[in-house]
């Protein structure tokens, strides 16, 4: 598990793919910006598997950790946040009291509190999500930086949520989660709960990798209501879906400019007046 490996891996795994029809034009059409892009995006790739070699050397990680990489999280969440759903969600049903949520988990990491009694360990589950893109910079007033971690990390919520619904319901929960998860209740006589998130960022403004934590709370009651929160995010968010829908309108969808969001990149497809038009300074 040495960095000249993983690199290695990257090598190979683009060398594999780099002549399907699907990547001809990745890097331009002209023959000479194909070469030196590809050199550019080669280079950048192998910096970000170095910078994650020196923010976390994997030969060092300890099992069982990543108790489990690559997870699918998915549940029915409650249009009433209060309550907890049972009815299977419907996308053609605008009358269903739940609506499905579902995404993919990075990694999952079992990691061990610290606690008065070193006999009495307690242990928590991390959430783990690796980002490409460059760590925030936390400049600005402690007002501002705590709205910006709140950005970065609404994702991670609901990952949160979903995979605490069904590790609750014990529904489509990874075996090795499942097992770990049985060993920890019979030790610490209380279920495993997730407790911290974690943005694994492979660059930043000064080159490095970095990450930042979050931790949900130290009691299930200040766990549950930061989920619940989230939860009613996403309800309103559903909400708001379906009234557009019955609106039959689409001019009434005003679109975003978020870089992750396709809005603003199929705007230009669609006839004038056909839908919402940003307004022109």
């Amino acid at each position: 598990r040495t960095l000249e490996n993983l690199q290695n891996l990257l090598r190979k795994a683009w060398k594999e793919i780099r002549g399907k029809e699907e990547y001809a034009d990745l890097f331009g059409t002209d023959k000479d910006d194909q070469i030196k892009n590809e050199r550019e995006w080669g280079l950048s790739a192998l910096q970000l598997l170095t910078n994650y070699y020196q923010l976390e050397d994997p030969r060092l990680v300890q099992p069982p950790n990543p108790l489990q990489r690559e997870v699918w999280v998915r549940a029915d969440l409650p249009l009433d946040p209060t309550q907890d759903s049972t009815a299977k969600s419907s996308l053609s049903d605008g009358n269903s009291e739940s609506f499905l949520v579902r995404g993919i988990v990075d990694r999952l990491d079992m990691i061990q509190f610290p606690t008065p009694s070193p006999n009495e360990p307690k242990f928590g589950l991390r959430i783990v999500d690796y980002k490409t893109g460059k760590a925030p910079n936390f400049k600005y007033s402690p007002a501002m930086n705590s709205k910006i971690a709140e950005e970065k990390f609404w994702q991670l919520k609901i990952y949160a949520l979903l995979l605490n619904k069904m590790m609750a319901k014990s529904k489509g929960v990874p075996a090795n989660l499942k097992y770990v998860s049985s060993l920890v209740q019979g030790q610490q006589n209380e279920k495993i709960d997730i407790r911290i998130l974690r943005l694994m960022f492979l660059t930043s403004e000064d080159g490095t990798g970095q990450y930042i934590d979050m931790d949900l709370g130290e009691t299930e009651e200040e766990r549950n209501a930061v989920l619940q929160e989230v939860n009613s995010d996403l309800s309103k968010i559903w909400k708001d879906i379906l009234k557009l829908v019955s609106q039959q309108d689409t001019t009434a969808f005003v679109h975003c400019d978020r870089p992750f969001c396709y809005c603003h990149k199929i705007r230009h497809k669609f006839l004038p007046g056909t839908i919402w038009e940003k307004p022109q300074n």
